[in-house]
């Protein structure tokens, strides 16, 4: 049986990847250290639990990543002779079910508290032989959990659409939503010392309904990758097009007829065929080996690009 080669990054792309990785590692670590955190400070605050729990998912896009770049790296072999491009794209999927189904649970409860119109309570705590209210240690934790999001988000973004890892790419999203959830709860916080016992709820069913929204978005992602859809950009949701620009670098060879070129996602690289209509069968095999170090060498992308002939005309005379 006929296995792939292993695929090779460019020097410039690896070096790039190798950063977004030890980035993830910086912010598993910074996300590890808030969940702590917040652990300690949770009190009876609804939005301080959704914030908490959403925190707690936000470990899983950072964990799946990690874990597949493991697998990812491995050569094809004879059982999987395609080999392990997309181990990302299952912890990709991985991840966005469990942000649905726990956004729609979080979601769900926090209506509820919201019906029975339950009124939350934040007593007062003694450190260091002081007592005060324990709002603002909940404040002091949400605002530390804040700030790692908000810087590393923006890094993982950038860095993710350098090399087109929709994995980090959408991580990086989640930081930016794990940010602006602290924001909302530190706002249900406040409510609460007000004395608006509704506002603790509210902030919680915003918090949810972002997850909720944030999982269903990348859930409708991965399944489209696993379904082989056409590829697109990272931080787009516009088609790639790429394998137009390929039909048409095919075209403008004086022996190509016709051209069509369809690719698929595997992870961050994209692979596919071209269906190649020759003019006629002149040095045909000589030909299709240039076309096919083209389609193979266009993009850094590109893993492999199987060429097909089709209607092949009568062979050009002697």
């Amino acid at each position: 049986m006929k296995v792939r080669q292993p695929y090779r990054m460019p020097p410039e792309k690896k070096r790039q990847l190798n950063y977004l990785i030890k980035l993830e590692w910086w912010n598993l670590g910074f996300r590890v250290s808030i969940v702590l955190v917040l652990s300690m400070v949770l009190g009876s605050s609804q939005a301080m639990k959704a914030a908490w729990i959403e925190d707690i998912l936000s470990l899983i896009p950072p964990i799946a990543f990690l874990v597949a770049m493991h697998f990812r790296n491995r050569p094809p072999n004879t059982t999987f002779p395609y080999g392990y491009q997309r181990a990302t794209v299952i912890a990709f999927l991985c991840a966005a079910t469990a942000l649905s189904l726990m956004g729609s649970l979080l979601l769900l409860d926090s209506i509820m508290k919201l019906i029975s119109q339950e009124h939350p309570t934040v007593g007062a705590v003694t450190l260091f032989n002081h007592t005060f209210w324990m709002g603002w240690l909940m404040i002091a934790a949400l605002i530390y959990s804040v700030i790692p999001p908000m810087i590393i988000g923006h890094l993982q973004t950038k860095a993710a659409i350098q090399v087109h890892e929709k994995t980090v790419y959408v991580d990086g999203k989640m930081s930016k939503a794990d940010w602006m959830t602290g924001l909302a709860a530190i706002i249900g916080i406040v409510g609460i010392g007000a004395g608006f016992w509704w506002a603790d709820a509210l902030a919680a069913a915003i918090i949810a309904i972002d997850v909720t929204k944030d999982g269903v978005v990348n859930l409708k992602e991965a399944v489209g990758d696993l379904l082989d859809r056409r590829p697109r950009f990272t931080s787009e949701v516009k088609p790639e097009h790429l394998a137009e620009t390929l039909e048409t670098e095919l075209k403008q060879y004086s022996w190509v007829e016709n051209a069509a070129v369809r690719l698929r996602e595997e992870g961050h690289v994209f692979s596919g065929e071209a269906f190649i209509t020759p003019r006629d069968t002149h040095r045909l095999s000589e030909n299709l080996a240039t076309a096919h170090a083209m389609l193979n060498h266009y993009d850094w992308r590109i893993y492999e690009v199987v060429v097909s002939v089709t209607d092949a005309p009568a062979a050009h005379p002697a």
